[in-house]
């Protein structure tokens, strides 16, 4: 009898244990943007662009907006593949920043990120990935994580 109440005892720990099992997931992209929306953002439930199926031609799409700017893509698919990618950072007016004053070092107080060669990096990344899922630059991680939504909504106008 004590044997039969100690294995209910032990199972009754066990499934305890398994009930309060930590069910998060976690971002490996390197980014140190915080969600306080359980890990998703209003992207990652939208159907994702059918990458087998790419239509040729030349696609552009927006990241989101922001205060600040925002960014853009320009993709161009030929034989159903990722051949060129051209990421741009647009000021709040729309206009592309001038990216010599965006080299990673200090001006005014404040330092601004090298977009100028994170842009052209993240392109490389996505397309020898042929995806954007791709991970973020540290120190860009807003800009590079609007590039690659950017580039998601542009193949999904190449996968219609």
């Amino acid at each position: 009898m004590k044997k039969y109440v100690c294995l209910l005892i032990i199972l009754g720990m066990f499934f305890s244990l398994i009930g309060c099992a930590n069910n998060n997931t976690t971002n490996n992209q390197g980014g140190t943007d915080v969600t306080d929306n359980g890990g998703t953002t209003p992207e990652d439930t939208t159907e994702e662009p059918d990458l087998a199926n790419l239509k040729d031609g030349e696609y552009t799409a927006q990241g989101e907006k922001r205060e600040q700017g925002s960014e853009e893509a320009t993709v161009k698919i030929d034989g159903g593949k990722i051949t060129e990618i051209t990421l741009r950072r647009l000021d709040a007016k729309g206009n592309e920043v001038n990216y010599d004053m965006w080299t990673g070092e200090e001006r005014d107080g404040k330092t601004y990120p090298n977009l100028k060669e994170y842009r052209i990096e993240m392109a490389n990344r996505m397309i020898e990935a042929q995806s954007y899922n791709v991970d973020s630059i540290s120190g860009a991680t807003q800009s590079c994580e609007s590039w690659k939504l950017a580039v998601k909504r542009a193949l999904e106008q190449a996968s219609q």
